[in-house]
């Protein structure tokens, strides 16, 4: 990880917000890349020996939040698409051993694009920081959720999640190379158990569907 984070922060002194931006693609795509490395680290190196005021968090949005909201929408848009263009090909292959059917996924998709709730449900997962970036995407990807909404959502959840990470990585200086990666074991962690529920419902969902014949 060290060569990882010195190229990313020479890329945040070289390039300000451009390089921010550049980071937060790769950081969205490479998955070994702690996903608040970007934006703590960046917000510690533009932001360093600022003091709190208007024209500081000015700085925040502008050199850090903003790009890194951008970076991370648009990288996410790979991952979205590996889910969109793959998720039905690996049903219909796989899916008979899962007990899923891709007419499943296909009403999952009616009933996750019909309300507002579920564009502000998306726009929370994306805010909080401890939710894998990586699930949510391939999820949306998955079920087809309509693309205007889930770039609109993932770009403003990602600006509350920018903000939140960006101040904390100025405020505490070089702690943030620590608190990322607490993050980012929360991160994992909660990717595990998602993963574990996921196989425990598939599980219960085939054997349901078996005790039914």
């Amino acid at each position: 990880m060290e060569p990882i984070i010195v190229a990313i922060e020479t890329f945040f002194l070289n390039y300000g917000a451009i390089g921010v931006f550049l980071a937060s693609i790769i950081e969205e795509i490479i998955a070994p890349i702690p996903s608040t490395l970007v934006i703590m680290g960046s917000s510690f190196l533009i932001l360093k020996g600022y003091p709190i005021a208007v024209d500081s968090i000015m700085r925040l949005l502008i050199y850090v939040v903003l790009p890194a909201s951008a970076g991370v929408t648009l990288g996410s848009l790979f991952v979205y698409a590996i889910g969109y263009f793959l998720g039905s090909p690996f049903i219909k292959r796989w899916g008979k051993y899962m007990g899923v059917s891709w007419d499943d996924i296909e009403k999952a998709e009616g009933r996750f694009s019909q309300g507002k709730s579920d564009n502000l449900i998306l726009f929370i997962l994306r805010a909080v920081p401890v939710v894998p970036s990586v699930a949510i995407s391939i999820f949306c990807g998955f079920i087809r959720y309509r693309l205007r909404d889930y770039i609109m959502f993932t770009f403003l959840g990602s600006l509350v999640r920018g903000f939140v990470l960006g101040i904390l990585g100025w405020q505490f200086g070089m702690l943030y190379l620590e608190i990322s990666q607490q993050i980012s074991f929360l991160e994992e962690l909660v990717l595990l158990v998602l993963v574990i529920a996921l196989a425990v419902y598939l599980y219960w969902r085939k054997t349901k569907k078996g005790s039914s014949k």
